[in-house]
């Protein structure tokens, strides 16, 4: 039988129409820990997140871009390995080298890309398929992809021009991974291309709520937030001086989570499509584990969605 439902020599195509049929009409399926036997592969891929549980239970991004992920793997018949290793990424290579020595996965998603990051090494030499989820800083020895989240900033930057906003500061994450610095960077062209000096900018590295005193302490009348989160941050900081929003200060958040839609006020975001980021970053694997070109990703375009956290600026 296995000779048939594999296509194996040997077996006459008029037998193996019927073994098939049969094997259809039982309602049999084929053991995965036996088709991985057989083709030498584990049919898993793996993911480790350097994260806290308190990090996780806000990030959207990890939510829809896992469920992204899931929905290819479950049609290929694969499945995801996902470890989760509290503390800094350095504190996740562990995890790596145990995982790509047993042979537990196929390939790797690399996720949070760093400058100088420390996996790229580890993993070259471990001769295992890796696909990067996220642009690298500088060369990588593996294939990468990326959303379009960047774009994200310079239609908030243009609705805030359209209110009257000229100070508009920016509060994002440690600006050693790749995202945050790159909007940043987005951050500073849309304010010159709306003539605008930049704001107040304030990076979270370890405290988020001083670094929203330290942004809301040089006065501006708006701020766009790298996340969600960040943007509540803002707002408890805001409420703490005795700044209104939308009055005094116009926000927004990044990602368009349910904290956007259950803030008070409702938050103004940019959403980006992780789900399909993620779908793309399986596909892209499946296809170097299979020795075979990743098909054409081509990621939508991020969209502003307005709501109550913005209005006119109040001339002072």
């Amino acid at each position: 039988m296995s000779f048939a439902v594999n296509d194996r020599p040997g077996v006459s195509s008029v037998t193996r129409a019927r073994i098939l049929a049969a094997a259809r009409d039982l309602g049999w399926q084929p053991s995965a820990s036996a088709r991985a036997l057989t083709e030498a592969r584990t049919r898993a891929i793996g993911l480790v997140l350097a994260r806290s549980a308190a990090q996780l239970e806000g990030d959207t991004f990890f939510l829809r871009f896992l469920a992204g992920i899931e929905e290819v793997l479950t049609a290929a018949d694969y499945a995801l390995l996902l470890q989760i290793v509290p503390g800094e990424a350095s504190a996740a290579l562990p995890a790596y080298e145990r995982l790509a020595a047993a042979g537990r996965v196929d390939g790797f998603l690399l996720t949070d890309v760093e400058a100088g990051d420390p996996r790229f090494a580890l993993l070259s030499g471990a001769g295992i398929p890796v696909v990067l989820a996220g642009r690298p800083v500088g060369r990588a020895p593996f294939p990468w992809l990326e959303t379009r989240h960047d774009e994200g900033i310079a239609p908030a930057v243009a609705h805030l021009a359209e209110l009257g906003h000229e100070r508009i500061g920016f509060l994002c994450g440690r600006p050693e991974f790749e995202h945050q610095r790159v909007r940043e960077v987005a951050w500073r062209s849309a304010l010159l291309e709306a003539g605008l000096a930049p704001g107040p900018l304030g990076h979270v590295v370890f405290d988020a709520p001083a670094a929203a005193l330290t942004v809301l302490q040089e006065e501006p009348t708006a701020v766009i937030c790298s996340s969600d989160a960040l943007a509540v941050e803002l707002y408890l900081a805001a409420r703490s001086l005795g700044v209104a929003i939308p009055g005094d200060l116009s926000v927004i958040g990044f990602d368009d989570s349910t904290l956007a839609r259950y803030a008070s006020p409702a938050l103004t975001s940019v959403r980006v499509d992780y789900a399909e980021f993620g779908a793309a970053a399986a596909t892209a694997l499946l296809a170097a584990i299979a020795g075979e070109p990743a098909p054409d990703y081509s990621p939508s375009v991020p969209e502003l969605v307005v709501r109550a956290s913005t209005a006119l600026r109040r001339r002072r």
